[in-house]
């Protein structure tokens, strides 16, 4: 017996107690000293503190317990089992629904008085559960109701006792028709543990057995989702909310729902499963999003893994990461603010996520049950679901206030009652858990696509949600037919890996239940712009033959590159030259470090796979060498790439033309740059622009818009006023006309009309001097000033004359 067991049983009216020993068989106590009347009485068992703890001790003890069990009917025993199983506590009429809804409590009859388990569960009529546009209703409590019989009974044996804030109002306290919470004892829980069947997991079990065809086609609908945007070299164009626009969403519900039109989608938003397909392919890396637009991204490495463990990548990205809030979705109830569409779910969301997977692995698999049978057994056991208790009271938890999110959870015909919110909103989360992500990727079943009211947990889905990592299986590659007519031909089963492989040289002609394609010209020529060669897609083909290939078709294939070879025009492509070629023989003997590279042009030069830039540059450094990056736009030497566009600013630019770092070590990419017009100054460490390093810098190639471009943006303030004349002067930057003439004489300003008709006046024109040309500009200057200003303009390096 436990110290709990103890206080539960002083909460305990006394003559509950009395009725519970004599139930269970107390033997009298003997008489204590200074007493008068027997043990046996009601008021010695009820007033003397000892005799309840004796009465404790037995009734709690162990034995005790066990000869007690055999004298439970079956709903009795269901009932028990299902209170230790949640914890051994739970409100009773939230048990009686459960109950209800799995259909063990048959309606209550009139003439009905002795119910056998033989019926219970065969009513031909039991009630359906809350649907989204219906209204909940408890079973109403009746005396002589099978459950509140039962109750009476457990009750009576001291199995089970009313909590402490059950309000009885002068009621029997066996009755089962209270609303309260039902406690069983530690004590009991460890017998009925031991005694009947509390076994529920059902992983174990099945582990091992087929993942089953929805699982299959959901990996074919990734497979086809990430085929349609490869296929689309503008990709699908995002709005400004991070949704597909509409005509990006019409293309992806015509190519892949069949049980969606097209008008019937105004936003991606209409239809979640392609929501969710979306932005799991982009956490896989299937997908990704640059500048507003979503492409297909390399996916051989996920579709050559096996099925099992591409499922199970799935399923534990939804698990565990916020790509999904199921909270957009509950259906008849408003959410206020609420969550963006994109937003990622709240950790209490995930917490939530992961407590009604662990009871769905506590459900049979295969076997059809009730989704709000379900729903309210969950309440049994996470009555906090999404609403953790420290945030406040229950009735409460729907407003802002009171809950995690800051948010408002409203009924959309009203406000939220503290019993029906429950199965409104944790319901509602519960449900759109097994209806939306848990379906879609082929983990549960359901028996309709509309308004589902049952699901069932596929066995095969066992080894995709089981803790343990699976172990490593054969991937299949499927069997290829290749056909003297170009006709490719993939017999069931077709894995995904042999699909993304095929589509990559070939044209799809259709996909059902085997895929055929076609070897063409056009085909070819395009995987061979795209770095494929004859070579690599033969050998592919014969792999998936498991033989040669019919010899015309080998022929063609090698015909077709030696003509797209003719000239080839290379987009985005990266090379690589070296200037001992001993280095590109060391990195191409290595198998590893092969794989980085396509093809050797020449001894010194190489094709860099794409995508391998940054492993190739990580290499190269570990042999101690730093690698120029240069952008083939570009004259050589010319660094103005993307690359360097992404550094911070590395100085601060002097009016002597000293680069002041703001860093002990700088940018080294940066520095190579800049030691190509400037030179160091011994005396301070510093680089220098002078007009020498400068003019050496133009004579080497390097032009002088592009030096000023690299100042401006690698100096914080960018280039002093006076350096910047001095340097378009050391650079002719000013072109021809570099010097300035000071005028002295009178000038009239007058419009061209003017001018030449006084040139046409035989007496003026012999008074006026010549025209200033056009290409010079006129400062007006004091004459206080004249002479600063001309000292000036000879300091920075201008020729002054007049």
């Amino acid at each position: 017996m436990e110290q709990s067991d103890l206080d539960l049983l002083q909460t305990v009216p006394p003559y509950h107690l009395q009725v519970v020993a004599k139930a269970r068989h107390v033997q009298p106590l003997p008489k204590t000293p200074g007493g008068s009347s027997s043990s046996g009485t009601p008021s010695t068992i009820s007033s003397n503190p000892l005799n309840t703890i004796e009465i404790a001790q037995s009734i709690f003890d162990a034995a005790s317990i066990q000869e007690a069990l055999p004298s439970l009917n079956e709903i009795e025993k269901i009932i028990l089992r299902e209170l230790v199983l949640c914890g051994g506590r739970a409100n009773s009429r939230d048990l009686a629904l459960y109950l209800t809804y799995e259909g063990i409590l048959a309606p209550v009859k009139k003439d009905e008085v002795e119910v056998n388990y033989e019926v219970l569960g065969l009513s031909p009529v039991v009630p359906r559960g809350v649907q989204p546009g219906s209204t909940l209703q408890y079973p109403p409590a009746h005396p002589h109701g099978l459950f509140e019989l039962a109750l009476r009974h457990l009750l009576l044996l001291g199995l089970l006792f009313w909590g402490r804030q059950t309000n009885f109002a002068g009621r029997d306290y066996t009755s089962g028709i209270h609303d309260g919470v039902l406690i069983v004892p530690p004590s009991v829980r460890e017998v009925v543990r031991a005694t009947l069947e509390m076994d529920e997991d059902q992983i174990a079990s099945h582990i091992g057995e087929d993942v089953g065809d929805g699982v299959r086609a959901f990996q074919r609908t990734l497979y086809l989702y990430w085929s349609m945007v490869a296929s689309m070299r503008e990709g699908l164009s995002l709005v400004h909310n991070g949704l597909l626009s509409r005509s990006a969403l019409r293309h992806v519900t015509e190519h892949m729902s069949n049980k969606v039109h097209s008008d019937q989608a105004r936003s991606e938003s209409d239809v979640p499963r392609l929501l969710f397909i979306r932005q799991l392919m982009l956490k896989l890396g299937l997908l990704q999003e640059r500048r507003g637009t979503i492409y297909a991204a390399p996916a051989e490495a996920f579709f050559s893994l096996s099925l099992l463990e591409r499922a199970r990548r799935c399923y534990h990205l939804y698990l565990e990461t916020p790509l999904w809030d199921e909270l957009l979705y509950l259906p008849e109830v408003n959410v206020r603010p609420g969550p963006g569409l994109l937003d990622a779910a709240h950790e209490e969301v995930i917490h939530s996520r992961q407590a009604v997977m662990e009871r769905v692995t506590h459900e049979s698999f295969g076997i059809w049950h009730e989704i709000s049978a379900f729903i309210a057994r969950t309440k049994l056991y996470i009555p906090y679901l999404l609403f953790p208790r420290q945030y406040g009271s229950r009735a409460e938890r729907y407003s802002s206030s009171s809950n995690p999110y800051g948010w408002d959870f409203r009924l959309r015909r009203g406000w939220l009652t503290h019993r029906e919110g429950w199965h409104m909103v944790e319901g509602g989360f519960v449900r759109t858990v097994l209806v939306g992500p848990l379906h879609w990727q082929g983990i549960i079943d359901l028996d309709r696509e509309d308004h589902p009211g049952m699901f069932r947990l596929l066995p095969g889905a066992a080894s995709i949600i089981s803790s343990e990592a699976p172990a490593s299986e054969e991937i299949p590659w499927g069997r290829l037919i290749v056909q003297p007519n170009f006709e490719l031909v993939a017999l069931a089963p077709v894995s995904e890996a042999l699909l993304v492989s095929l589509d990559r040289f070939a044209e799809r002609v259709s996909l059902e239940h085997i895929a055929q394609y076609r070897l063409t010209k056009a085909s070819v020529t395009r995987a061979i712009q795209a770095g494929l060669h004859a070579e690599t897609i033969q050998s592919q083909l014969e792999r998936a033959v498991g033989g040669e290939i019919p010899q015309n078709v080998r022929y063609s294939l090698q015909e077709w590159e030696r003509q797209a070879r003719r000239v080839e025009v290379w987009q985005g492509s990266t090379m690589i030259e070296v200037e001992d070629g001993s280095l590109l023989d060391a990195l191409f003997a290595d198998q590893e470090i092969r794989t980085l590279f396509g093809r050797r042009l020449s001894p010194l030069l190489a094709e860099v796979a794409p995508y391998q830039l940054p492993a190739v540059q990580e290499i190269l450094w570990q042999r101690d060498y730093l690698p120029a990056i240069t952008e083939a736009s570009f004259k050589d030497g010319a660094m103005e790439s993307s690359r360097l566009s992404a550094r911070e600013p590395q100085w601060r630019l002097h009016d002597d033309g000293l680069l002041q770092s703001f860093y002990a070590v700088p940018d080294l990419y940066l520095v190579a740059e800049v030691e190509r017009f400037s030179e160091l100054n011994e005396a301070i460490g510093w680089y220098q622009i002078t007009s020498a390093s400068l003019r050496r810098a133009l004579e080497n190639g390097l032009e002088l818009a592009y030096i000023l471009r690299f100042l401006q943006q690698y100096c914080e303030g960018g280039i002093p006023g006076s350096l910047l004349i001095r340097l378009k002067l050391w650079g002719n930057g000013y072109g021809e006309k570099q010097d300035i003439q000071v005028e002295y004489a009178p000038m009239l300003r007058l419009s061209p009309q003017v001018l030449q008709d006084l040139q046409a006046d035989e007496e003026l024109k012999m008074l006026l001097g010549g025209e200033v040309e056009q290409q010079s500009r006129l400062v007006h200057i004091d004459t206080q000033n004249l002479e600063r200003v001309i000292e000036l303009l000879r300091e920075r390096g201008f020729d002054i004359g007049g």
